[in-house]
């Protein structure tokens, strides 16, 4: 099957021109051409049409190659300009061939017409081919840099404050976007939902349905003071949009100022972490159901409060640190988590949460970060 080709050809004899198709003809292509002789003319011709290839001789009454060749590059089309002319001499075939031109044949020498076209439309396809894949990625990008952005703009911007307390949370992705979370909730009787979540996965696909979990969980936390009622209304509609190949770890733990208690839930998420002064684990915010969108009938419930005590430091956290591994494959680990944050307790808590995903970071060595790294850390004050 024949190609069809579309030709702009500068020519001021009507002979030559249907020469050149005749040519292309015979050469397997599908010609449709159509000749100018003027600037006025081709400009027309460039802004109604589309163009495989131009052909222009040297040398017209009112126009000549060159000043075609200028007038195709202010349009800044690309499209194969491919000189035709009786002789002009090596000089000015070489000038034009600088100014831009792909090719110069001679007219009385027309057997690389054929060659030659088809060589230069092959090559500005690949060239449109390559602009339309670069064109792509650059809006592939754009849109993961947004949403980045807008991802970022989620995580809360500080800290509430509390009285008592020292409050940090720090989120870092592996990728543009990542499916890790944490926040402060207000919720009723002047307590805090502090919350960790890490959707499966990571990009932009976990970023959406973590955005999701966000607005469900505020949403539920003003009407409702029950962390198991929170997170069993949150499964249930959680359950209808994740599918199977999704679901959402999270740990909500409901903190009092006052009484300095917390009351948690734990959707199949890693344990939360109450530390001593001397840095001993005091007690574990552990598992207490499945991940949110497991199973839409799922019930939630409290765990037994936990009492905090002056120096305690409570720690949530995704998996992202903990399962870190070096290059020799060795797991950073529970125990490397709690040798930093027992070296960095006299930080503040913002400080301890940046050091414990430095020490990750320099733990994988030159690997990529392999998960997102997320980290809540609750210190308790003494008592003023």
């Amino acid at each position: 099957m024949s190609q069809s080709l579309r030709v702009l050809i500068v020519e001021d004899s009507e002979l030559d021109a249907r020469v050149l198709a005749a040519l292309l003809q015979s050469g397997g292509y599908t010609v449709q051409s159509v000749r100018v002789e003027t600037a006025q003319e081709m400009s027309r011709a460039l802004t109604e049409g589309v163009w495989d290839v131009i052909l222009a001789d040297y040398n017209l009454p009112a126009f000549n190659a060159p000043d075609a060749l200028a007038l195709l590059r202010r349009t800044q089309i690309d499209v194969p300009f491919i000189v035709i002319s009786g002789g002009i001499g090596e000089d000015l075939a070489v000038r034009i061939m600088k100014s831009g031109a792909q090719d110069y044949l001679m007219k009385g020498a027309l057997a690389r017409l054929v060659p030659a076209v088809e060589r230069e439309v092959r090559e500005a396809r690949e060239r449109a081919s390559h602009r339309q894949a670069e064109e792509a990625l650059h809006a592939a990008r754009e849109q993961v840099r947004i949403a980045r952005e807008i991802q970022q703009r989620l995580f809360p911007a500080a800290p509430p404050s509390l009285p008592g307390f020292d409050l940090a949370g720090l989120s870092q992705p592996a990728d543009e976007t990542g499916g890790d979370y944490f926040d402060f909730i207000p919720m009723p009787g002047n307590t805090v939902g502090l919350v960790v979540g890490d959707v499966t996965g990571h990009g932009l696909g976990p970023a959406l349905l973590m955005a999701e979990t966000r607005a469900y969980l505020r949403i539920l936390a003003q009407q409702s003071s029950d962390v198991g009622q929170i997170l069993t209304h949150a499964n249930r509609v959680l359950a209808q949009d994740v599918g199977s190949e999704r679901y959402v770890t999270l740990l909500l733990a409901q903190l009092d100022p006052l009484t300095r208690t917390v009351c948690y839930a734990n959707a199949g998420h890693g344990p939360g972490l109450c530390l001593d002064r001397t840095n001993r684990v005091r007690c574990e915010l552990g598992r207490t159901q499945l991940p949110l969108g497991v199973r839409a009938d799922t019930q939630y419930a409290a765990a037994v409060p936990v009492v905090l005590e002056p120096d305690d430091v409570l720690v949530l956290m995704t998996d992202g640190v903990e399962e870190s591994l070096s290059e020799s494959q060795e797991l950073f680990g529970r125990e490397r988590v709690l040798e930093v944050l027992g070296a960095q307790r006299a930080q503040p808590a913002c400080v301890m949460a940046d050091l414990l995903h430095r020490a990750a970071r320099t733990h994988i060595g030159s690997l990529d970060q392999p998960d997102d790294y997320t980290t809540i850390i609750l210190k308790v004050l003494e008592k003023g």
